[in-house]
């Protein structure tokens, strides 16, 4: 079973973040140059900046179509657009919906799948960092990025089971999904992985089609 992103969500606050990027912008030439100090005209251009790269963000990953969760009788396997990682069933301690929001890419989901491990050191070894499989513009431009970036730094996953039992100490979960990228509600992925997790027998009829919760 396949579960796709929500991409008319992830387009949306991708439209958003351009918006008032582009206002930021505007009231740059609006104000006056009393009002309009240096320090404070170089924190406006550092916000637009970073609306900016977070609307390219969310674009990216809406246009990622290998970008889902795919559950089988093995576990889960997330590919998230940023990351991807395996879980399998028996390293399931307890799934739940999360209002924490550690991630800026969090905004535009109301809650987070929430996800507890036995083991977190497995989840660690299959972490790998990616960049969305998307095309366009945007895309060519941060793998050419990731490119220049791996001349000059080495190349290491930046995920560490401390990393892990820090956001477990805050949240109560080893990993935390947007509901934006599980296609609809939090809760509604719960209820799903929480009726495969506790009748094995079920997970033997997973099939890879992709569906969306309603929101």
């Amino acid at each position: 079973m396949r579960i796709a992103p929500n991409h008319p969500r992830l387009r949306f606050v991708s439209l958003c973040c351009w918006a008032f990027a582009s206002w930021w912008m505007v009231q740059l030439g609006t104000l006056s140059s009393e009002i309009l100090t240096p320090l404070f005209a170089a924190g406006i251009i550092l916000t637009a900046a970073l609306l900016f790269a977070l609307g390219v963000a969310f674009w990216v990953i809406a246009t990622d179509r290998r970008a889902s969760v795919l559950l089988d009788s093995k576990g889960l396997m997330f590919n998230m657009g940023s990351w991807a990682a395996f879980v399998a069933w028996e390293n399931i301690a307890a799934v739940g919906v999360c209002e924490h929001r550690q991630s800026l890419l969090s905004l535009g989901s109301f809650n987070q799948f929430g996800l507890k491990l036995h083991r977190p050191e497995e989840f660690v070894q299959s972490y790998e960092e990616r960049l969305p499989a998307s095309t366009g513009l945007f895309a060519i431009a941060l793998r050419l990025l990731q490119r220049v970036v791996q001349l000059f730094t080495p190349r290491q996953s930046t995920l560490k089971v401390d990393d892990l039992l820090r956001l477990r100490n805050s949240t109560g979960y080893d990993v935390v999904v947007p509901e934006a990228l599980l296609g609809g509600k939090a809760a509604a992925f719960v209820e799903l992985v929480q009726s495969y997790r506790s009748n094995p027998q079920a997970r033997h009829g997973l099939r890879l089609n992709a569906i969306s919760f309603g929101e």
